[in-house]
């Protein structure tokens, strides 16, 4: 990073990519998980999973520049009768979250769970070690943006871009021999212990 840190501009381009790139995920997502979820009684959303879209100076900036009509309540957080109000500036819980009745859902197969594992872990990777060596969405004052390390930023956004078109390729049963590559830097395949990581 340089010593000036990171410009204003810079920052607007990631607001950009990140959003558009969360888009992406979350319509995998909410297409792989929609069997599931669909059919569930059950609301996993809680307001203070919701309160991080509030808190992290960067999805703060996230959900004005994509969400802009979403409204916050505190009782239901950013949850509506029809689900999320926001288009992009989710906590990374949120696609993090796989109930168990969601990889079953999906498949039996192994590498299809791996792969719906690897799309729910896209937008965590995305973030992860870019703000000294803590996430993305950890940086709370705006004042704190200026220190996101770009290159890691645009280096794990490269990954994740790679991964989910990998993932995407998988999830709909048009595997490769080469499949699988991009998701191994999200998460370990199927019997491979993963490393310790965090946030």
């Amino acid at each position: 990073m340089r010593r000036d840190g990171t410009s204003e501009a810079e920052i607007d381009w990631m607001v950009e990519r990140y959003g558009e790139f969360e888009q992406r995920v979350r319509q995998q997502m909410e297409q792989r998980c929609r069997p599931a979820c669909s059919i569930c009684r059950n609301v996993c959303c809680r307001p203070h999973f919701c309160e991080e879209a509030r808190e992290s100076a960067f999805l703060e900036r996230i959900v004005l520049r994509f969400s802009h009509r979403a409204i916050f309540d505190k009782k239901s957080g950013w949850l509506s009768p029809k689900g999320c109000t926001l288009v992009a500036g989710r906590p990374p819980v949120c696609y993090e979250f796989l109930c168990g009745d969601i990889p079953d859902a999906v498949s039996a197969d192994s590498h299809r769970r791996w792969a719906m594992l690897a799309l729910s872990m896209l937008v965590t990777h995305v973030g992860r070690h870019v703000f000294g060596g803590r996430h993305l969405v950890e940086a709370t004052g705006a004042d704190s943006l200026t220190r996101i390390h770009r290159e890691r930023f645009t280096a794990r956004l490269e990954e994740a871009e790679a991964a989910l078109a990998e993932a995407v390729t998988i999830l709909d049963g048009r595997r490769t021999l080469a499949a699988g590559q991009n998701l191994s830097r999200i998460v370990p395949p199927p019997g491979r212990k993963p490393k310790r990581r965090s946030m």
